[in-house]
C-alpha cells in the first residue's frame, strides 16, 4: 500500500505478488533480476495418500495438455516468458 500511496520507491517480495501487483497499477514495474529462487509447494496430510495421488496427477496433467504454460502466459507475463513447468519433487 505504501507504495500505491508513493510513500516508498521500491518493495521487494516474491515474483508472484509483484506480478500481481505490476497489474494491478500500472505506475509500477518489476525491475532487475530475482534475488533468490523460491519454489511453492503443496502440504497434504500424510494420512490422506489418495488426496496425494489425485493432486500429483492433476498436476502432471496440467502440465502435458499445455494448461500450465496457458495459465502462466495468462497470469505471470511480466515476469518474461516461461521456461518449463518446475521439476516435480514428490514425497510419497
Amino acid at each position: 500500500m505504501l507504495l500505491q500511496l508513493q510513500e516508498v520507491d521500491a518493495i521487494s517480495t516474491d515474483d508472484t505478488l509483484l506480478a500481481g501487483i505490476a497489474a494491478q497499477d500500472p505506475r509500477t514495474k518489476i525491475v532487475g533480476p530475482r534475488f533468490t529462487e523460491e519454489p511453492y509447494g503443496i502440504a497434504i496430510n500424510k494420512d490422506t495418500p489418495d488426496l496425494v495421488r489425485f493432486v500429483n496427477a492433476l498436476l502432471e496433467r496440467r502440465t502435458q495438455d499445455g494448461r500450465w504454460r496457458a495459465s502462466y502466459q495468462r497470469w505471470l507475463t511480466l515476469l518474461g516468458p516461461p521456461s518449463s513447468p518446475p521439476t516435480p519433487q514428490y514425497r510419497d
